[in-house]
């Protein structure tokens, strides 16, 4: 089985033009948590994640506790909000690297790339590297275990 079996091909995506405040917009609007940024040839060029914008929220300290278990309440920290200017940046200064995978691709390449780059969703391109489809984590793995046998 290939990617392209289980691909989503209606892809939310957008131009680098934008700012991090338009695409956490297009992000939230659409509920989804990938946004490829592709340019004026649908070549991907970076990914935005839902993960990049809550860093944004999250106070400068929180990576320095161990273990959060003990926290039930981060207090006032809650409320924080995000500076406006950051919001006004570009997007590109919060794109992850481009990770993708062709659509030709197998199943276990793609797991693999999910497991190995820590994503939910996998930008799928076409041979001559253009974004034709994104692929989750469940859409894989649906796939992926539809293949296994089941027992008599």
């Amino acid at each position: 089985m290939k990617v392209r079996n289980c691909m989503k091909r209606k892809v939310i995506y957008s131009q680098a033009n934008i700012s991090i405040r338009e695409a956490a917009g297009i992000m939230t609007r659409n509920h989804i948590g990938t946004l490829p940024i592709v340019d004026d040839s649908m070549h991907l060029i970076g990914i935005v994640n839902m993960q990049g914008l809550i860093r944004l929220t999250m106070p400068d300290f929180i990576h320095l506790i161990e273990n959060v278990d003990f926290v039930h309440d981060f207090g006032a920290v809650e409320n924080e909000k995000v500076d406006p200017a950051i919001l006004d940046l570009p997007v590109t200064s919060v794109m992850d690297e481009v990770v993708a995978v062709e659509e030709s691709a197998g199943l276990v390449r793609a797991i693999a790339l999910l497991q190995e780059h820590d994503m939910s969703d996998l930008p799928v391109l076409d041979l001559d590297g253009r974004l034709v489809g994104i692929a989750s984590y469940v859409d894989i793995g649906v796939l992926l275990i539809n293949t296994w046998a089941t027992p008599a």
